[in-house]
Order: structure tokens, then sequence, then C-alpha cells
């Protein structure tokens, strides 16, 4: 009754009897997930894609009017920003202001609009927060 079994769990194999190897994290459907379910790693990843791709569209594009840029914002780093973010939408204040802070430059960078703060801005377009966003399913 009261000793101790020794259980061995026998590793998962594939049909043809390879040894499945158990991982820290997990991608699936492009989101990165680590054995605690936390996101940091999709949250950085997509931070430094952003972010690399908001620098090859103000080096490729010499145009800073609102309509152009808000267009390319929009197609190319908002929907990165915000691809199944009901899943591993933030919840440490640091990773949202990682977020934040990309739509934050990028829109400080439209001709005129440099002296309007953050949320002047998101006014100006008629855009939300992206903690807000996230907050509202949108």
């Amino acid at each position: 009754h009261g000793e101790a079994k020794n259980i061995k769990i026998e590793p998962y194999k594939t049909q043809s009897g390879n040894e499945i190897k158990i991982g820290e994290t997990v991608r699936d459907l492009g989101v990165i997930a680590n054995n605690n379910l936390l996101f940091r790693e999709h949250i950085d990843n997509i931070v430094t894609s952003s972010k690399i791709m908001s620098g090859v569209l103000l080096r490729t594009f010499s145009t800073r009017q609102e309509e152009p840029m808000m267009r390319m914002f929009n197609s190319y780093i908002k929907s990165k920003l915000e691809y199944c973010s009901l899943v591993w939408s933030p919840w440490l204040q640091n990773e949202i202001n990682k977020l934040e802070r990309i739509q934050k430059i990028f829109t400080s960078k439209i001709y005129g609009l440099d002296q309007l703060d953050y949320h002047q801005r998101l006014k100006k377009f008629n855009l939300y927060s992206l903690e807000r966003r996230r907050e509202r399913g949108t």
C-alpha cells in the first residue's frame, strides 16, 4: 500500500517506430506557444518582423502621404500584429507596449502628423489602439 511505484512512461512513437521528441514550444497556424501556454516568443517574433517590414516600407517608398502610408501599414504591418491575436493576446504591460510601439512609430512618420501625439493620430485615422482592438475582438 505505502510503496511508491516506479512508473516508466514510454515515449510517443511514429508509425514507423521513431521516437517523437517533446519540445518546449509548438507552432500551430503560425502562432508559437510554450509548454505553459505563454506566447512571449511569438510576440517577440511578430514585433521583430513588423519592425523589419516598417523599415523596408519606409526605405522603399518615399511617400509619407496619409492614404498610401495607412494602406501600407494596414496591409503589411497591422495584419501581422493582429493575426490570431484573440489566441495570443498579451497581458504583460511590457509586451503590450512593444506591440503598440510599432503602430505608434509608423503613424508618426506620416507627413504633417509628427506634431500630434499618438492618441490624436489614432483619432485622426479613426483607429483604435492595438490593445483596444484585441479587447474588442475586432
